[in-house]
């Protein structure tokens, strides 16, 4: 079977998601060809071709219709900033490119609509990087549930640190101080972390969120120097409480804090159930991308430690969805119906909070 030609958009020489995340996963598979890269400029895109020593063949473009235009191009990858995915997106499926995008799908709600109705109509395989699913830790809670290892699911408390919206942030990501980018605490740290929590558990029934904005100013650093450039206004939140009661009758709640843990615990999740707890652990909430540990407490007995894959970087979780999208390994396939899900779950957050109700989504 010939491999599928990819045609990657987002990566940099100066280093990227791209870079550190889906391009050790596709040069190492041999169901993936890399054919055509996308940046702001072809002189751009060859720079790449050249920091990371691609084939010179590699096709170099500075737009988006000559990129889907290419015949030795099957499928797309989308990965730069929130804001950009519609525009970046919708010229693939109306070329019928099978597409992967970063997660969110969309800047809001809205466009994921269109994005996902669209690739449903156009008939294209589409995925969305909601890889926290393939985090070993959360793949093996997941079997132990569904295998009654814990009995009646009774609740799930999750805590965590999202590490953006902390005191400052960094030059490169000043654009996430706005709201209508789509890129903040709520729509990606708190998305990825409750998208494994439903993975495992199941969505919500109803929900009830408060939100809140402790820092309407934030400075701008340069991460080089930790110098502050400038301080922005602020219109995010950098604190996110959800709590609802899932479809099975268990209790959730989530908790998302912005900046990073001051004891070093920055994710704790408790899954309680009838004949024992299960926990999960990681230095941050960033579950897609950092490892976490897995134990299982029964009543009256030590806790055990339950082993899985380590993941040893952030292509790791990639990896397993590139992966799974060949049909390889035991991972699952997130697709624009599931961003759907989760976008419309961000509306009924946002809704809850403005008006003091409690929303359903599903």
């Amino acid at each position: 079977m010939a491999p599928l030609r990819i045609g990657l958009i987002g990566l940099s020489a100066e280093g990227s998601w791209a870079s550190t995340s889906h391009l050790p996963s596709l040069l190492r598979s041999p169901h993936y060809q890399i054919t055509a890269l996308q940046n702001s400029s072809k002189t751009s895109a060859r720079k790449a071709v050249e920091k990371y020593n691609l084939p010179g063949e590699v096709a170099c473009y500075g737009d988006i219709e000559s990129l889907v235009r290419d015949p030795d191009v099957d499928l797309v990858v989308v990965s730069v900033k929130t804001p950009e995915h519609y525009r970046l997106t919708k010229p693939a499926l109306e070329a019928k490119k099978a597409v992967f995008v970063e997660w969110p799908l969309g800047a809001n709600l809205k466009q994921a609509e269109e994005l996902t109705a669209f690739a449903k109509s156009q008939n294209v395989k589409n995925v969305i990087g909601l890889q926290g699913r393939q985090n070993p830790s959360i793949v093996r809670a997941k079997q132990l549930v569904a295998e009654g290892k814990l009995g009646n699911i009774v609740g799930t408390t999750m805590v965590a640190y999202g590490v953006i919206m902390g005191e400052v942030t960094p030059v490169a990501l000043e654009y996430e101080l706005s709201f209508e980018s789509g890129a903040n605490l709520v729509t990606i740290p708190t998305m990825h972390g409750t998208d494994a929590l439903c993975y495992v558990l199941g969505e919500f029934e109803s929900l009830q969120a408060t939100l809140a904005n402790h820092q309407p100013e934030v400075p701008i650093v340069d991460p080089g120097s930790g110098k502050v450039l400038r301080t922005v206004p602020n219109d995010t939140y950098d604190y996110v409480s959800v709590t609802g009661t899932l479809f099975s009758g268990a209790v959730a709640t989530v908790v998302y804090q912005g900046g990073q843990s001051p004891t070093g615990k920055g994710l704790y999740w408790e899954i309680r159930g009838s004949k024992g707890t299960l926990i999960i652990e990681g230095p941050n909430g960033l579950l897609e991308m950092f490892p976490t540990t897995l134990e299982f407490v029964e009543a009256g007995r030590e806790p055990q430690d339950i082993e899985t894959e380590v993941a040893g970087d952030w292509a790791f979780n990639v990896g397993k969805a590139w992966d799974a999208l060949v049909g390889e390994g035991s991972g699952t396939v997130p697709t624009f119906e599931d961003a759907l899900i989760r976008h419309r779950m961000i509306d009924a957050i946002c809704r809850s909070h403005k008006n003091g109700t409690r929303e359903s989504y599903v």
